[in-house]
Formats: C-alpha cells, sequence, structure tokens
C-alpha cells in the first residue's frame, strides 16, 4: 500500500488520533494495583503470621510464641511484636523471657564472603542484641556488633528464675559455622559495672558482691581449639580479683561435650575471708594468704569444682 505523501505545510493524521494511555484509563490502571498490590500484601502478611506461629512454636527444643509479626516491603524486614522465648530453650520449663520485639531485615549484600547479610535485633529493657548473620554459599558467618545485654535478661535460666549475676555486659564478635558447627572467630565481652547480686549457694547466703570488671577474650587457633586469652573478673582493690587463661577443645558433635581448660591467680580479699566463711571449705588449708592458684579442667556440660591450691 503506497503511503501518502505529507506536504511540508501539512501535519501528520496521527497526530490527532486518540492517544491508548488517557487520564482516565491512568487512573483506573493505578486503582487496579493499588487493590491488587493491597490484597497479595494482606495475604502474605497473613500467610507469615501462620506460618510463623506454627513453625516457632512447635519447635520443641526452643518454643517462642509471639503476639504478631508485621512484615514491611520498603526496607524489607519482618518486626515481630512482642516475642517469648519459652524456659525450655533453657532447660527450665516454668520460666519464660519475654522481649520487647524481634526484627529479622534484609541487610546491604556480603561481598566478602559473597553472600546475602541480614540483620536480626532484640531488644528488651535495658537489652539491645544487634546481629549480622552473613548466609553465604560455602559457611555462614555471624558479626556481633553495638550488643549490650542487661544480666537480668538470664534469670529466665535459673531454677529459681533469678539471675546470679549483675550489670551490663557489652559483646562484640565475629564467629564461622561450617554446616552448624564453629570453627573460627574472635569474641570479647566486658563489664564495668558486674556485681553478683545477694544470693543463696548451695544453702550459703552471700551479700551483694561489686566486682566492676569483667574482661574476656577469645579467639580460634584452629578449627577445633579456641584460645581464651584472658577473663579478667574484679581489679585490684575488689573482693575478688581472677586471671584465667587457656583454651576450649571443641567437640564437633557435641558442643557441651566440648572440653575447657582453664588457670589462672585467683586473690581473695580480707573482706571475703572473714565474711564468708563458707569459702574456706574450697580453699586449701595450709594456705591462708588469699592468694591461689586455681585450674578449672572439665566438659562444658559436666563441669566439676575447681581445683585451688
Amino acid at each position: 500500500m503506497k503511503r501518502k505523501r505529507i506536504q511540508y505545510n501539512e501535519l501528520s493524521d496521527e497526530i490527532y488520533a486518540p492517544k491508548y494511555w488517557t487520564k482516565p484509563r491512568l487512573i483506573l490502571t493505578g486503582l487496579f494495583l493499588l487493590v491488587v498490590g493491597f490484597l497479595f500484601n494482606f495475604s502474605l502478611e497473613d500467610k507469615l503470621n501462620n506460618w510463623l506461629l506454627t513453625t516457632l512454636s512447635n519447635n520443641e527444643a526452643c518454643p517462642i510464641i509471639f503476639e504478631k509479626a508485621e512484615l514491611s516491603y520498603f526496607l524489607p524486614k519482618i518486626n515481630i511484636k512482642k516475642p517469648v522465648i519459652l524456659g525450655t530453650c533453657f532447660g527450665q520449663p516454668g520460666n519464660k523471657l519475654p522481649l520487647q520485639e524481634l526484627v529479622i531485615a534484609l541487610n546491604y549484600p556480603s561481598f566478602y564472603p559473597p553472600g546475602i547479610k541480614l540483620h536480626i535485633s532484640a531488644k528488651e529493657g535495658k537489652t539491645n542484641i544487634n546481629l549480622y548473620p552473613i548466609l553465604s554459599p560455602m559457611s555462614q558467618y555471624l558479626d556481633i556488633e553495638n550488643t549490650k545485654i542487661d544480666n537480668k535478661i538470664f534469670a529466665a535460666m535459673s531454677i529459681d528464675n533469678k539471675s546470679s549475676l549483675g550489670g551490663m555486659l557489652t559483646i562484640e564478635g565475629s564467629l564461622k559455622f561450617n554446616s552448624g558447627i564453629l570453627e573460627d572467630g574472635a569474641l570479647h565481652i566486658s563489664s564495668n559495672d558486674f556485681h553478683l547480686p545477694p544470693q543463696n549457694i548451695k544453702g550459703f547466703e552471700m551479700t551483694l558482691l561489686n566486682l566492676k570488671h569483667i574482661d574476656i577474650k577469645t579467639h580460634f587457633t584452629n578449627k577445633l581449639t579456641m584460645q581464651i586469652d584472658h577473663i579478667e573478673v574484679g581489679q585490684a582493690g575488689s573482693p575478688i580479683e581472677l586471671n584465667l587463661k587457656g583454651n576450649l577443645i571443641l567437640n564437633s558433635s557435641s558442643f557441651l561435650s566440648s572440653q575447657l581448660q582453664l588457670s589462672g591467680p585467683l586473690k581473695l580479699s580480707n573482706y571475703i575471708l572473714v565474711n564468708f566463711a563458707f569459702i574456706k571449705l574450697f580453699l586449701p588449708a595450709e594456705n591462708t594468704s588469699g592468694t591461689y592458684q586455681m585450674k578449672i579442667n572439665g566438659l562444658l556440660g559436666n563441669m566439676g569444682p575447681p581445683q585451688i591450691k
């Protein structure tokens, strides 16, 4: 078909043809997409809540219940409202650990190692936990940053639901796992207000002990050995001064069967020796100086009493 020739002073007939994307069509299309998006979001969030409730609450090893989960697309994340970790997780079925919130968010991509990086945050009172798992095809990594834990959170792990430790712990570290087995990394735990609250220890009443300082540093020397660079408890003038070093020999099939080997000096003040007389039951009778050597050797899951000389 021969196309009509257009003169220089004429306009094409196509200019006058009706446009496909007219204003009414744009409005109707926008409304349609809005409704579809809303229905899709509602359905997905509803399915997510049902799946999480079923999965987390039916986990026999560590059941978790919660109020509801909210899904966000703009900055992809799942916000779990008022989660409660049941005491079965800690071997204390009658206890529970409530949290304000638990957020799982997609973080920026990880290039080394290559993989997907997530941000898991949990809050409860003064406790603020920030974990950054990296899901890589070869291994799994976990970075711990800007994490502070109020020792009161450990109450759920005790029989009487009371924490035997007090103060705020700061935790930083990086860990590497292979097929779920810890094989590399480093960890640093510290506190400047560490103390032991009043408590009953095997029938002996103990008053408040303000130790202030605690500092723990570890790193791996090989896949099966975590070196304990130091465990420092107390400082000059504290009722107790302890400085231990050693190794944790990992058992790849059972972490609680790992072998802990620690040794170092222990110094007890005169205040401790006089006011906590029951401690003398664990001290060598021939040594009343208050300065000792301590050894801890045993399986994590079945530790015996420390040896003091």
